[in-house]
């Protein structure tokens, strides 16, 4: 088992520290701020620019953030950006170019030394993380000095700490549990060097057990096979993951089980077929007249094999049965539960932020816990509400619709007269309270329709512009999980509320939500108490009185390739392209329009 290494501790600063501002600066950066060890706000540089996945450095991010906490740039005591080497991240494509197509240096360098008869062997050990930094600074500069100066632009000059890809991961897994003595999981597709690492949270720190060299990244391979089903982004992976139901990976999964194996020995999955391109070719010769099903199929079955084998391992050697994981590779759903599905598990969580749209979150939970005194199990809480986003007043809402001549009321009764909609087969779309944090729609920027209807998959996405393979997202409210979530239980209670994790459908699920079903028998859910979301949960318990059914479908708020809405302007845009029946605009709502209102 590989030396334990403690993450740094403080590092003595006098002044107190009670203001911090977290960023990331990878693809979809974003920002956070966090006050005496609360989250005050957080947002994505996405929802603001429009720009999907936005790589940008989150500057909108920050200026909104300040300008809705009322703070001061110069409240800001500690800024912790996620990212020791800015310039290690990860290209935003899948063959690792950069958005202009051009190709990063370092990568191409590493490639050729794959090349080389036993250098597979070299790269694959830690002195990869070394070699990757070092080519990075030769050939594609650190961005450092950039960020000072956008954040000085901004006046802000408050100390800037820099934090492991990894451990940011791992940090938002850890301190947004609400569970001491947990097993962490980081898998991604690569940062800083690496594609993986596991630590122990314990008593408010974190301590790194093991890390794995980017070389070996399951997250890139699993992004190949997404291209080589041809869905070209990385960020498609979903897509993926939904095809493989309708696949057989008994076609391909020797194929994808040559490709990477799990190393008994070091605990660590590890990659057989060479770095990058390399790896990229030899798949596709490998793969070469295979449907596209039973290639995802196979990259899927393979992915759940692998993360069970490192849960496995890990949990024999520490005896710890609380899990909490992170990283984008985590965004992968039925893999989730093949995880959770293991005999004993006590809790398993997900970070709903899992991929690099997170990191700010942990970054600045990495630097409260070496800077504040306040620590130990107390610095843990759980993260029960991801309404962290904009919001607008009513006075606002109302302007913004009076000023663009479109027609709407107010009901006094909003919940059940969009209940009554909804069991009419209308399709409503809600935008209402502050925005959620992370890449899931969770009521307050969703599109809303019964479940009972089947074929809607195919004809309201059409109607979007979507092409999906994964069934909509069901809602449903916590007293009736049991009845329809088969083996729902506290150990995933908790992070069933963020749709971050499939489980199996009952019959009775089956029978009333047949459009939130898959072809496998599982489904994705929001699971909501009262507490979490009253208005969006009292829509729910009135279509229950209307119906007697107790799912609806969730789906984002967005039209295809384009980020879940943000403001009143984005919603009404969004709105009339995708020609939906009801707009909910905080309290009030809006019929169906044609015609410009912008």
């Amino acid at each position: 088992m590989t030396t334990t290494r403690k993450l740094p501790q403080k590092l003595g600063r006098k002044e107190p520290i009670t203001t911090i501002l977290g960023l990331s600066h990878s693809h979809d950066s974003g920002a956070v701020l966090l006050r005496n060890g609360v989250i005050l706000a957080a947002v994505n540089e996405e929802r603001l620019s429009r720009k999907k996945h936005d790589g940008a450095f989150p500057r909108r991010s920050i200026e909104w953030l300040l300008d809705f906490s009322g703070l001061d740039p110069k409240d800001i005591d500690l800024i912790a950006i996620a990212g020791r080497h800015l310039a290690s991240y990860p290209a935003l494509n899948n063959n690792l170019s950069e958005e202009d197509g051009s190709y990063r240096p370092a990568v191409a360098v590493a490639e050729t030394l794959d090349r080389v008869p036993g250098a597979g062997r070299l790269l694959m050990s830690g002195s990869t993380t070394y070699f990757y930094r070092a080519a990075q600074r030769l050939l594609g500069g650190l961005k450092t000095g950039r960020v000072t100066e956008e954040l000085n632009d901004l006046g802000i000059v408050a100390p800037v700490y820099f934090y492991d890809h990894h451990d940011c991961h791992l940090a938002g897994a850890y301190y947004t549990s609400q569970q001491d003595n947990c097993l962490l999981f980081s898998n991604d597709g690569f940062g800083d060097g690496l594609c993986a690492k596991v630590a122990i949270g314990r008593g408010g720190k974190l301590e790194a057990i093991s890390s794995n060299s980017f070389y070996n990244s399951l997250g890139i391979l699993y992004g190949y096979a997404t291209d080589i089903c041809g869905f070209p982004r990385i960020w498609h992976a979903g897509k993926t993951t939904g095809l493989a139901a309708r696949g057989d990976w008994r076609q391909t999964f020797s194929i994808f089980s040559r490709a990477m194996t799990w190393n008994d020995r070091l605990g660590r999955y590890e990659v057989r077929i060479g770095l990058f391109r390399n790896a990229q070719a030899w798949l596709r010769q490998h793969l070469a007249g295979v449907s596209r099903e039973d290639v995802a199929a196979g990259i899927q079955r393979l992915t759940e094999a692998l993360l069970v084998d490192q849960l496995r391992w890990y949990r024999q050697r520490t005896g710890l049965d609380q899990i909490s994981v992170s990283g984008g590779v985590h965004a992968n759903v039925r893999a989730n539960q093949a995880m959770a599905e293991e005999p004993g598990l006590k809790s398993y969580y997900v970070f709903p932020n899992m991929g690099d749209g997170g990191l700010a979150l942990g970054a600045a939970y990495l630097a409260r816990s070496e800077h504040e005194d306040e620590g130990g199990a107390s610095a843990l809480q759980s993260l029960s509400s991801l309404y962290l986003g904009p919001q607008w007043t009513e006075e606002e809402l109302a302007g913004i619709l009076a000023a663009r001549g479109i027609a709407f009321e107010r009901p006094a009764q909003l919940a059940r007269r969009v209940a009554e909609q909804l069991a009419e087969g209308k399709i409503i779309a809600r935008f209402d309270g502050r925005m959620e944090y992370g890449p899931r729609a969770l009521g307050n920027r969703s599109i809303l329709y019964r479940a009972t209807d089947p074929s809607a998959n195919d004809w309201l996405n059409a109607q979007l512009g979507r092409s999906e393979f994964m069934p909509f997202a069901p809602v449903l409210r916590d007293i009736d999980a049991s009845r329809l979530i088969d083996g729902y239980s506290s150990a995933t209670a908790h992070t069933s509320k963020f749709m971050t994790i499939t489980f199996r459908a009952t019959d009775a699920c089956r029978h009333e939500a047949p459009a939130c079903v898959h072809i496998d028998g599982t489904m994705r859910p929001q699971v909501i108490e009262r507490a979490d979301n009253p208005d969006y949960y009292d829509i729910i318990s009135e279509y229950h009185a209307l119906t007697g059914h107790s799912v609806l479908v969730n789906t984002s708020f967005n039209m295809h390739e384009e980020p879940i809405v943000c403001s009143p302007v984005d919603a009404l845009r969004a709105f009339e392209s995708g020609n939906l029946d009801y707009l909910v605009l905080g309290p009030f709502l809006v019929p169906r329009f044609t015609g410009s209102r912008q």
